[in-house]
């Protein structure tokens, strides 16, 4: 099927979206927590794969390949309602990570990230790297692990409910802005 959408084929691709969609649309649910923007994200990663049709046909994982696209456009689209929520002379997300000052913060939230990723049991801290800091699907890490999507899906619910939890507890308020830059990376 990739195939034919490679070489234009839209049946093919409303093929392929029918199938696909349900799995997109409820990650960008869940994160965006907006039936209009999860909507609207979801047609933008489909927009995504049909523009760069030509590369599927070399995708080895379209499964992984499509996380990570939807992945990067609901990042990027809490990124941008953080950014309006902050205001107009706001956080430069992009800029402001180099400057020094911010460096630090970043680094002080990352160490504690890591702290609190140390302090999981074993299988939830496994689940939670296999998701977050390697990008696997919950379906390759049930498979990885040998237990169910559902399992794999309870750790995390766990694991970010407890890195929540966690930096709450051990962050200060000098970390609070980093925090809002690395929060759509974790969470």
């Amino acid at each position: 099927m990739l195939l034919r959408v490679t070489g234009g084929d839209q049946a093919a691709f409303k093929v392929l979206v029918d199938i696909c969609w349900s799995k997109v649309y409820g990650h960008a649910l869940a994160y965006s927590k907006s039936l209009p923007l999860a909507e609207e994200l979801t047609q933008d990663v489909f927009m995504d794969i049909w523009n760069a049709r030509e590369k599927l046909g070399i995708i080895e994982n379209f499964d992984n390949y499509l996380f990570i696209i939807a992945r990067n456009r609901i990042f990027k689209a809490i990124r941008k309602k953080l950014e309006e929520t902050v205001g107009a002379g706001k956080i430069d997300i992009e800029e402001d990570i180099w400057i020094p000052d911010q460096q630090m913060e970043f680094r002080e939230v990352y160490d504690l990230v890591l702290k609190g990723i140390e302090e999981m049991p074993p299988v939830r801290r496994q689940v939670f790297s296999m998701s977050r800091l390697d990008g696997m699907s919950y379906e390759n890490i049930a498979q990885q692990l040998n237990i169910s999507r559902n399992t794999v899906k309870d750790h995390m619910v766990k694991a970010l409910n407890f890195l929540r939890t966690y930096l709450a507890l051990h962050g200060g308020p000098s970390v609070f802005k980093a925090i809002l830059l690395i929060m759509p990376l974790l969470f």
